[in-house]
């Protein structure tokens, strides 16, 4: 798997990265804390690299950017966002199956 395929974006990246992308835009919330992202990460990572030529892929680490994990009422990590056309259309959280997220994506590519 590329290493580059999930970019780790800061903050102030954020909103250029996702609401003002030309194409959708699957964003982890997650943090070195978190057992469970850990679970999750080849599943994001598995789908980021099916859907490389029409979804950008990136994660953040809310530990680190708290005001993120605040703007977006995250209620725990964790959590996926898709982003289209500036606007968030759909989230997932918790433990989900590669199906799970490949179902919401579908909906957006």
């Amino acid at each position: 798997m590329p290493d580059d395929l999930i970019k780790e974006i800061t903050d102030l990246e954020f909103d250029s990265c996702t609401f003002e992308s030309s194409v959708p835009v699957m964003v982890m919330f997650s943090a070195e804390r978190c057992k469970v992202c850990e679970e999750v990460l080849p599943v994001v990572e598995e789908v980021a690299a099916k859907y490389v030529n029409s979804l950008k892929t990136y994660k953040i680490d809310v530990d680190t950017y708290k005001s993120i994990a605040t703007r977006f009422r995250l209620r725990g990590i964790p959590q996926v966002l898709l982003f289209k056309e500036g606007e968030i259309k759909e989230r997932i959280g918790g433990l989900f199956s590669e199906d799970d997220l490949e179902e919401l994506i579908e909906q957006l590519v």
